[in-house]
């Protein structure tokens, strides 16, 4: 460490005011991927957010410029947990396409059951800036792009079975898609639980003989 930097007030147990404007942008993030998810965007106001969080409507543009940007920042979270190159998808020369199947359908579960994840799902582009549109079309694209290119991989190395990579993604993109409408964090069921059950489900239908585990 530097011998000159300046010390924290309160040394670093209290967060910096960056810091807390970030947790608490964050906050604001959360409460409003949910209640979009749940009421639907054009049905929610973000006077109705802000009596979420028990705050202002006008506190609210202190952290952003409008229902767009806010949507916009929630698609673009989620987006990233599938497409962020700080993590990437193992390759073809790293794993055969059954492997880089399995990990691409958890880390979509994970992300589709999760606040902002729901939120992409469950709400539209329309409503968004054409430039923001834009780009989270791009995103999706690419997250599709990522699974076809898998399928076609593992259809090329024997592990998957599948005609069309392009129709089986659709099928597949569908059934995690519906997760949002029956998953719930408090049932029965953990995310762990639901994301084995849907591999399952998945890698009974195009998984070949071939590229099956011991354990499986």
């Amino acid at each position: 460490m530097t011998k000159n930097a300046p010390k924290r007030a309160w040394g670093t147990a209290i967060q910096n005011r960056d810091e807390q404007f970030e947790m608490k942008r964050q906050v604001v993030l959360r409460t409003a991927a949910r209640t979009y998810s749940k009421r639907g965007f054009h049905e929610t106001t973000l006077a109705e957010i802000a009596e979420e969080l028990n705050i202002s409507k006008p506190t609210l543009y202190y952290y952003f410029r409008s229902k767009d940007d806010i949507l916009f920042e929630c698609h673009r979270i989620a987006i990233e947990a599938i497409t962020d190159d700080a993590t990437p998808l193992p390759g073809p020369d790293e794993a055969n396409g059954r492997e880089r199947l399995e990990e691409f359908l958890k880390r979509y579960v994970r992300m589709v059951v999760d606040d902002f994840g729901t939120c992409l799902v469950m709400t539209g582009v329309s409503a968004l800036e054409p430039e923001n549109q834009g780009t989270v079309v791009e995103g999706r694209r690419r997250i599709n792009d990522a699974l076809v290119d898998i399928l076609e991989d593992g259809r090329k190395d024997g592990t998957l079975q599948c005609d069309s990579p392009k129709v089986t993604a659709m099928f597949i993109f569908g059934a995690m898609n519906w997760l949002p409408q029956w998953y719930h964090s408090d049932g029965s069921l953990g995310v762990e639980e639901v994301t084995a059950q849907l591999i399952g489900f998945v890698m009974a239908g195009i998984e070949t003989s071939g590229s099956l585990s011991p354990d499986s």
